[in-house]
């Protein structure tokens, strides 16, 4: 069976004291056997655009190493 690789990026925004956008893209790192998973800071931003770059930025990145036959995923 083929491994079907998968992936989870949390958004987390609020807004600041002075109505301040601020944003926190995390990801799960690499998992083995001796270690678990831990949170992975993706990107900040202090705003909407920046957001979107970022998850544009990491869904591209994703891809790519999804698609790339030297990672065996491909």
């Amino acid at each position: 069976m083929i491994d079907h690789p998968s992936a989870a990026l949390l958004i987390r925004v609020w807004l600041e004291d002075a109505g301040e956008f601020r944003a926190r893209l995390l990801t799960l790192g690499d998992v083995t056997v001796g270690r678990p998973a831990e949170e992975v800071t993706v990107a900040v931003a202090s705003s909407v655009t920046g957001v979107l770059d970022a998850v544009r930025d990491w869904l591209d990145g994703f891809t790519s190493r999804a698609m790339d036959p030297a990672d065996g995923n491909g």
